[in-house]
């Protein structure tokens, strides 16, 4: 089937809905009545969100979804107004977001690989030296322990890119990369010049990971399905669902369809680890 969506804007303080109406509604197309669903919220949540209601949708011929990004904090408010029914988030919920008649499902994890050249003899960073390098205030190998001699050659992606918001958040706590760091197109081109660069120095969505390429341990820890599971792998990133008060029939079947088996497999095919 097709999906109908019909736009709107999701910014810091308000949602606009254009021709939805109410989260609550049903909407009658040429006197069929549709199922509505309206899903907004984290950009680096988004583009998994949007393969996920696709799915969805194929189970439900009379429904007509709104699927938006537009950032987290702007999805809960925009969810506690009632103008959107499922907010995305890529973090857990804040002690204040939690509230009573809030309920977060977790959907997915994933995680931001730094990655370097497989004859690289650096294996392990902390998260300090991690976020020196990237500022730019660490930049030879010979300052790092286990490291040879030579400059870093540092990677990046563009600034509206989701995982360069991620490592921006995860790794440097929202302060600047070296203005240095040569700009990557896409996840592949990232991997595709770290596996051929001795002194390269970047990072990676989980999806884009392969042999060709090293990741680095960090305070220890190496990146595997079970450290991201259990949080023990620092630069880890939650996706969950989230719902405020009554939740109407359809969300409550996208919810059952997103932590079920159908769901958490494309998720996984889009490259994030399944929780279930």
């Amino acid at each position: 089937m097709t999906l109908k969506r019909r736009a709107f804007v999701l910014g810091a303080g308000a949602l606009s809905v254009t021709a939805l109406g109410a989260a609550t509604s049903s909407i009658d197309w040429g006197g069929v009545e549709q199922e509505s669903l309206l899903v907004a919220g984290s950009e680096e949540f988004h583009p998994y969100a949007v393969k996920l209601v696709d799915g969805f949708a194929q189970t439900r011929p009379k429904l007509d979804v709104v699927v938006e990004a537009g950032g987290t904090a702007g999805g809960l408010l925009a969810l506690k107004r009632g103008a959107i029914d499922v907010a995305l988030t890529s973090r857990e919920l804040t002690a204040t977001e939690d509230e009573k008649l809030t309920r977060a499902y977790l959907v997915a994890r994933d995680a931001i690989a730094l990655v370097v050249h497989p004859g690289n003899p650096v294996g392990n960073l902390d998260r300090k030296q991690a976020a020196a390098i990237l500022r730019g205030e660490v930049r030879d190998w010979g300052k790092l322990p286990g490291g040879s001699a030579g400059p870093i050659r540092l990677y990046r992606r563009k600034a509206d890119a989701g995982t360069q918001k991620a490592l921006d958040k995860m790794v440097l706590a929202n302060a600047e990369m070296a203005t240095s760091a040569i700009v990557m197109e896409s996840g592949h081109a990232m991997h595709d010049r770290l596996a051929a660069d001795v002194q390269g120095f970047g990072f990676l969505s989980l999806h884009d990971v392969t042999p060709a390429v090293k990741v680095l341990a960090i305070d220890g820890v190496g990146m595997s399905r079970a450290s991201i599971l259990g949080g023990s792998y620092p630069f880890t990133r939650s996706f969950f669902c989230v719902t405020h008060g009554a939740e109407k029939n359809v969300v409550r079947a996208f919810l059952s369809f997103a932590q079920g088996p159908q769901g958490q497999n494309i998720l996984k095919g889009a490259g994030l680890i399944s929780v279930r």
